[in-house]
């Protein structure tokens, strides 16, 4: 068993998910809605990427791919997991992205991002432009990147990979020097 996966399970473990026990057919207010809403909305992190870094450099044999693994909390005893569940990479501002074509004056570089198990395992499901939606300088707002939303699982499992050349790589998690997280996650149920 790999540290990650023992790191992971151990996490697991220790966390409760508040999930409705009961389905209670009601009418609410919108700001009463939005407020239960947002009471089952959970952030997932990767723990085992604090860095999301892929290459692509045919010019000297380099490519590199990453792959994350989001676990989600089991529901209690007769409930389902709520959905959907959104990939998604959040940028507060000033966040770094390491983007080399726009570095060199180009158009941010695109990743594709492919399902690794599920009902759609080895499908592209989804192409974003990171670099493109980071925030940087005076005034600069937090920037939500959404990859595509699905079925909610208890693991969701994606390859990260350039569409062209060359690297982009961006810090995932708790950024120290800032103080707050960011990077990719899995909203579920927001």
């Amino acid at each position: 068993m790999h540290l990650t996966t023992t790191l992971t399970t151990l996490l697991l473990t220790t966390l409760t998910f508040a999930l409705p026990t009961t389905t209670h057919h009601e009418k609410k207010e919108p700001a009463a809605a939005a407020a239960a809403a947002a009471a089952t909305c959970a952030h997932i992190h990767p723990l085992s990427t604090p860095r999301l870094n892929l290459l692509n450099r045919p010019d000297l044999g380099l490519l590199s791919t990453q792959t994350l693994t989001f676990i989600l909390p089991a529901p209690s005893p007769g409930t389902s997991l709520p959905g959907p569940c959104t990939l998604r990479a959040v940028f507060p501002p000033h966040w770094a992205i390491t983007d080399s074509s726009v570095q060199a004056g180009g158009p941010p570089l695109a990743v594709n991002v492919y399902a690794v198990d599920g009902p759609a395992a080895g499908a592209l499901v989804g192409t974003s432009r990171f670099a493109a939606e980071a925030g940087s300088g005076a005034g600069a707002a937090e920037r939500v990147v959404v990859v595509n939303s699905f079925a909610c699982r208890p693991r969701m499992t994606y390859r990260f990979e350039l569409a062209g050349t060359g690297q982009v790589a961006f810090v995932n998690g708790l950024d120290q020097g800032l103080g707050v997280e960011g990077g990719l996650e899995m909203a579920v149920g927001c």
